[in-house]
């Protein structure tokens, strides 16, 4: 049996105003492809479909496209994650095609979409969306009948350990009421779950400072591997696997389009190889509409550089010479297409904290002059510094009488 895992698609989302639709519909096309070519079973999306929670409209056309063709071919799950909107996201569930499952409410986490292979093979799939701490304390916490409020509950602890424990709770009660041989259990959940790395791009979602929670919690409450036999994680855009010995098998698919120019390792998603409980991992590289290159080091010696890189790319560019090149922006724009930050930060120059505290330091007038002097590549006329001295007097006396 085979399931395809995959999340953080961000449909609608751009990498420093560079418009991704191509990238997107790259990614479409070939989960398609792959689902008949390979005649895969289901496909999972842990969380993050769009990129936010009003996407723009031809992302929800694209997903509308892509969800229809693969209705025709295969089973599909997917979740809310923290950039979702549940409400959205949800909306028609209950109309969707028999083999298209939209789990977007936390209550449900105990009752699982149960897939049947072309080879026999069975595999309980619980999806648990993305649990905003402030919302699912309450609406996750236990009823009391012993309280004399209706069996109003105690509100969980306000982290998100406290309330995807409480999840799991409904998914380990569901997990042991099944026999042992009943097929494969797996989780799906968008989350921060400790040991893992994030990239520039993954929005915050601590709470109280708390911002992950533990592996351990997916054993389920026994010492050994527990009965899962695989997490589908979603939230952190690099691929990778997370977990301590003791554990169930758990992966982070990745994001399949850069979305900063800190996710330096290839994109790809994890077919999942299911053969009674056993889940093999299989890497499966995505496409590549465009790199995300940085490229760093002294100013001719990357204009020298820029005939040998691809055309195509995009490009973050560190200058580090001791002083601002002239008319950098202007030479580094003629010689690199695609250039989607350009910044120039001296080497070996002052820590960020020594910076600060020098400004600090110096007269406001100073600081004006010696900003507009870097940003205009020159230094500024007597003249011109009489006009900044009138106006920051100007503006000084009005901030005054104010």
């Amino acid at each position: 049996m085979l399931v395809l895992h995959t999340s953080d698609w961000h449909l609608g989302r751009s990498l420093h105003r560079a418009d991704l639709s191509p990238a997107f519909e790259m990614w479409s096309r070939h989960v398609v492809d792959l689902v008949k070519e390979r005649r895969i079973d289901a496909v999972l999306i842990s969380g993050d479909v769009y990129d936010r929670a009003v996407p723009p409209t031809s992302a929800v056309e694209l997903f509308d496209r892509t969800l229809a063709e693969l209705a025709e071919l295969t089973t599909v799950v997917l979740t809310s994650g923290n950039h979702d909107s549940p409400q959205r996201l949800g909306f028609g569930s209950s109309l969707m095609r028999p083999n298209v499952h939209i789990r977007t409410d936390a209550r449900r986490c105990g009752r699982p979409v149960e897939i049947v292979g072309r080879d026999g093979n069975r595999v309980f799939v619980y999806p648990i969306p993305y649990l905003d701490p402030d919302v699912e304390r309450l609406r996750l916490a236990p009823s009391d009948p012993t309280s004399g409020d209706d069996g109003a509950a105690e509100p969980l602890g306000r982290s998100h350990e406290a309330v995807l424990a409480a999840a799991l709770k409904l998914v380990s009660a569901d997990v042991r009421s099944r026999p042992q041989d009943a097929g494969a259990f797996i989780v799906m959940a968008h989350a921060f779950i400790s040991g893992g790395k994030p990239a520039d791009s993954e929005r915050d979602i601590s709470v109280g400072g708390v911002d992950s929670a533990p592996s351990g919690l997916f054993r389920l409450g026994e010492d050994g591997p527990g009965p899962l036999s695989y997490v589908a994680l979603g939230h952190l855009h690099s691929p990778q696997r997370v977990g301590r010995p003791g554990d169930p098998l758990m992966r982070y698919s990745g994001s399949p389009v850069a979305f900063s120019f800190s996710e330096t390792a290839p994109k790809s998603s994890i077919l999942l190889h299911i053969d009674g409980k056993r889940v093999e991992t299989e890497i499966v590289p995505a496409p590549v509409w465009r790199e995300v290159r940085t490229l760093a080091g002294g100013f001719e010696d990357l204009l020298a550089q820029a005939p040998h890189e691809p055309a195509d790319a995009f490009f973050r560019i560190v200058i580090t010479d001791p002083s601002r090149p002239a008319n950098m922006a202007a030479r580094i724009y003629g010689a690199f297409d695609n250039v989607l930050e350009l910044r120039h930060t001296p080497e070996g120059g002052l820590r960020s904290h020594e910076r600060a505290d020098s400004i600090a330091a110096m007269a406001p007038l100073d600081i004006l002059s010696s900003f507009m002097a870097a940003a205009g590549n020159r230094d500024l006329t007597g003249e011109e510094r009489a006009i900044l001295a009138e106006a920051w007097e100007a503006a000084r006396l009005d901030g005054k009488r104010r």
